[in-house]
């Protein structure tokens, strides 16, 4: 009989795509073990893992909870949404606007890491890679 726990898909071990335009769907397991199982995929895997939460606090709590799973060497970013409407006449609170931009900053640089972000975001344009990185500014 053969041992095939080590290739076989599990909370530590999951399933993830070959191909980096392919996408895993995960069904939602008790607790924290989601967080657990994102950051185990995130150590085995070359390159950054994206979670996409359904709204923005279930985000932040992915995130707490991932980082109790992440070591110093595997870095959790959070894009987070706006918080604003698009007919709104106010803008987004300078700290959001903060966060975006730190974690838009770091990510050209990451190698390996966990990308947390509200679906709501993902529909939402971003600025362009120089004007992050300062390359606009005179």
């Amino acid at each position: 009989m053969t041992d095939t726990s080590s290739t076989r898909p599990g909370v530590l071990t999951p399933v993830l795509p070959r191909a980096p335009q392919l996408r895993a769907w995960w069904r939602r397991p008790h607790g924290s073990a989601l967080a657990l199982a994102i950051a185990s995929a995130a150590r085995h895997h070359r390159g950054i893992v994206v979670a996409v939460a359904r709204d923005t606090h279930a985000a932040h709590t992915l995130e707490a909870e991932l980082r109790g799973f992440a070591d110093a060497d595997l870095p959790v970013l959070h894009l987070p949404d706006w918080e604003t409407l698009p007919y709104d006449v106010f803008s987004p609170h300078p700290d959001i606007v903060s966060q975006r931009v730190a974690t838009l900053f770091r990510l050209p640089g990451l190698t390996r890491g966990v990308l947390v972000v509200p679906v709501a975001t993902l529909l939402q344009r971003l600025a362009p890679r120089s004007f992050i990185q300062g390359s606009n500014l005179a």
